[in-house]
Parts: C-alpha cells; structure tokens; sequence
C-alpha cells in the first residue's frame, strides 16, 4: 500500500465512505395494544447487518490514529460472541489490516463462513468453558505475543463512545423531529454493555427522569454466581458467571431499575410473532429487547414512552428453526 503516511490517508478514506452508510438507522413504533408507545431503532441497517458495526468502526479508528506512525504491520486481536467478529473481519478486509479472532465452537457456522471468506483467522473456544472462557483465550494470545494489537471490547471507551456519540445521539435527534419530550423507559439487552451504557449516557444529557432496564438471556443472567451455561441464548448477550461482571454493567449497576430475564426459546416464539404480525425479521436479543419493552410499556401506562433497540434481524440458523426450512442465503 506504500509508506506509512499513505497507508493512513488511505485507511481514512476508506473509514469515512464507511461512515456513509453507519448509523441514522430507522426507528420503528411498535404496534402496543398494553401500554404506552414503543420504539426500536432497527440495526440491521448498518453496513454488515448489526449494532457492532458502530462499535467495531470506532474501535478500529481509534487504535489507527493512535498508530498512525507505525500502522503497516498492525495486527488486530479481538474475540466475539458473532456480531462483532463479522463486523471487523468485514473493516479489517476493507483497510487491509490482519486479524484474529477468538470465537466460541458453539458460534453458528454461517457466521463461521462469512468471516473465513473475509480471511479473519478464527481460534475457536471449547463451548463449556462459556464466553469468559472466549476472553480469558484472547488475553493469553495477546500476553503471548505482542506482534497483536488487543481491541478488548469489554474494557474499550472507544465502544461506549461509538453509542454516546452514535446511537444515543440518533434517538434524540429523533425525540427532537417527532416532538417527543421524554422516555420514561430505556431498555437494552447487554454483551459487553456499550449500547446500554453509551445511549444512557447520552440520554442523561437530554433527560431529567428515565429508568433504565437490562434485558438478559434467563440461561445467563448479569451477575449470576452460576456457572456459564453452554447452551444457546440470547445472539450476543450474557453474564459471564460465577459472579463476574462486565465492567460497563457494573459502573451503572445502581442505576438499572430491574433485570429482565428471556430464555431462548421464548425469544424464538418472540421473533416467529413479530415476523407473522409485521413481515420483519428481528434477532433474539431484540426479540428479548421487545418482550421485556412490552412488560415495561404495559407496567408504566398508556401515556408512556419506552426505547429500545434491534440490534441484528437473526442468523440463518434462528430462522431455519423458527421457519422450519432450509435458508439459502
């Protein structure tokens, strides 16, 4: 690609035609026969189909401005529940930058697929050592050797800020064109917790009075003193188990106004009614998302406003199951 000055320009431009199609992302009202109104914010918009396009951009940016001296040879480490490795395998391929990443052997072999035809070099996890299993493999990789740069998604300001500036920035623009003066309820599935961190934050700048809710798979709950369940849940959400917590959970911890619970198959039965009600397909977490925002709607009365957000629209393999046919996609 030529010397390291040329490199950058080069990466920037391709950073910023990336941007082009990042973020200002649909919002839907949900039709809400129990409550107040409803809104989600439909990712599957974004570039590669999800939310961690936001996250995956801003991380990326900031390690090559803060690199941009020595940033030929860079090579990126990160571990992902699916969403994320698509995301930067997708950016990675784009700027012409290395990858690894670190996955669970329990992530669908669609998402396999797409990051093996993007050249990501993938180390999988045994499934029953759970997703701090995934990290603990990724930070040994990293301590191992330091051709890597670690991105470490869970300890990453770049991944809150991605939400603050992005996402949180984009529903009060909306609240702002729809006159619409408060959100009671703002509620959100978590992985690392950038998305419901970074929106709350933006929205306390706005907002005086809101709660906000955590919406977690009921195979692993935020906080759980329970072993890691291998099983499938909620696409990119959980607790890590046995007591541990995701440090952006845990520094509003005190603020999350209650922990709503969705098992997998109830997000399945979730996704498979919104699909026969609208036509529109939506992921298990935001099929989570929308039955705890139903819960929260009714709770709060007819003259509430709830927010949340669709952070994918499923894989192959939730629809195959759900639809009971083969996908070709």
């Amino acid at each position: 690609m030529g010397n390291a000055r040329t490199i950058t320009i080069n990466r920037q431009k391709i950073i910023e035609n990336f941007k082009k199609g990042l973020g200002n992302t649909s919002v839907l009202e949900i039709k809400n026969n129990n409550g107040g109104k409803i809104f989600a914010k439909c990712e599957w918009e974004n570039p590669t189909g999800s939310i961690k396009d936001r996250a995956a951009l801003n991380m990326l940016e900031k390690v090559i401005n803060e690199h941009s001296s020595n940033n030929e040879e860079m090579h990126i480490l990160e571990y992902s529940g699916g969403n994320l490795a698509i995301s930067l395998a997708h950016l990675c391929n784009l700027l012409e930058l290395k990858l690894d990443l670190v996955l669970s052997d329990s992530t669908s072999n669609s998402i396999i697929q797409k990051i093996n035809q993007l050249g990501a070099n993938i180390h999988l996890v045994d499934k029953n050592l759970g997703f701090w299993g995934v990290i603990e493999f990724a930070r040994k990789l990293h301590e191992e050797n330091d051709k890597f740069t670690f991105l470490y998604q869970h300890e990453n300001s770049a991944n809150i800020e991605a939400h603050r500036n992005g996402t949180g920035e984009e529903i009060v623009e909306f609240m702002k064109l729809n006159n619409i003066s408060k959100i009671d309820a703002w509620v959100s599935a978590a992985g690392t917790g950038g998305s419901l961190v970074g929106v709350y934050k933006k929205l306390s700048e706005k907002l005086d009075d809101f709660e906000v809710h955590l919406v977690m798979p009921a195979e692993a709950p935020y906080g759980s003193e329970n072993p890691p369940s291998p099983g499938k849940r909620l696409a990119g959400t959980g607790g890590f188990g046995l007591g541990r917590k995701q440090s952006f959970l845990k520094s509003i911890e005190h603020l999350i106004k209650e922990q709503s619970l969705c098992s997998y198959e109830e997000a399945l039965s979730e996704m498979k009614d919104f699909y026969s009600e609208t036509g529109i397909k939506i992921g298990s977490s935001a099929a989570g998302n929308l039955k705890a925002a139903k819960k929260i709607s009714e709770k709060l009365g007819e003259n509430s406003t709830v927010f949340t957000i669709f952070p994918d629209s499923g894989t192959t393999e939730e629809w195959e199951t759900i639809l009971g046919e083969k996908l070709n996609e």
